[in-house]
């Protein structure tokens, strides 16, 4: 249960004495929400009605999600060569991301908000986030569910600013779990996805890995990060 995973994720970032909880966000919230059965099922019916996307009860839950936002700083004295390891996740409402156009896009790409959109950039129009970082860390990076109809939930995609955007392997659930398992590091995505030598600012992307590989053991020493040094050197070998 997502909600089970979240709870995990908050108790680990309280009782870690190397990280401050709670200053980046506007505002913080680590409460889930609590909607009444009546009002997920005129959110489950609306999207059913207008998106013609099923929602099964089982799926319900996600709306819990939609009202945290949640933000962390490490406390560690870190080495120069290294930026301050940041982390946290904020959360759009599942009608909101699923039924709303979407504009967060629009200046990656130079148009004004009231643009008309060519043909060449209507793709982006299916895109629309369900979470990013907290304001204050780097909101550009977003997860995004790719409208269709059919079952909740569609595909997903993750977005890294800028206009570039990769459709994930794997989907929504497993988004979820993945976040609160890096804590919503900065950059955690692209342990999980092909790094390219066309990326836009791939300067960025691998200094983003390096500062989680070399931060992420001192700030949570309980926990195996293997995987993330074994990825991240994989990927330098693979764009030498």
């Amino acid at each position: 249960m997502i909600i089970n995973q979240f709870l995990e994720c908050i108790k680990d970032l309280q009782e870690n004495s190397n990280i401050e909880i709670g200053k980046y966000g506007s505002p913080n919230s680590i409460e889930p929400s609590n909607p009444s059965n009546r009002a997920l099922e005129r959110r489950q019916k609306s999207l059913k009605d207008k998106a013609k996307i099923t929602l099964l009860k089982k799926d319900l839950e996600c709306f819990n999600l939609s009202s945290i936002s949640v933000g962390w700083d490490s406390l560690l004295e870190e080495p120069k060569d290294l930026e301050v390891l940041r982390g946290g996740f904020t959360f759009n409402g599942i009608t909101d991301a699923l039924l709303f156009p979407s504009s967060f896009w629009k200046g990656g790409v130079s148009l004004a908000p009231d643009a008309i959109i060519p043909d060449d950039f209507k793709h982006y129009e299916k895109l629309n986030w369900f979470e990013h970082l907290p304001t204050g860390i780097d909101d550009s990076k977003r997860g995004c569910f790719i409208r269709e109809e059919g079952s909740f939930p569609p595909p997903i995609a993750f977005y890294n600013g800028r206009g570039w955007y990769t459709k994930l392997d794997f989907g929504y659930y497993k988004y979820i779990e993945l976040l609160f398992e890096n804590y919503g590091i900065k950059g955690w995505q692209f342990f999980y996805i092909d790094i390219t030598s066309d990326m836009p600012k791939i300067e960025n992307v691998l200094e983003d890995m390096r500062v989680a590989v070399k931060t992420l053991p001192q700030l949570f020493p309980n926990k195996d990060w293997s995987y993330h040094e074994k990825r991240y050197q994989e990927t330098l070998d693979k764009l030498k």
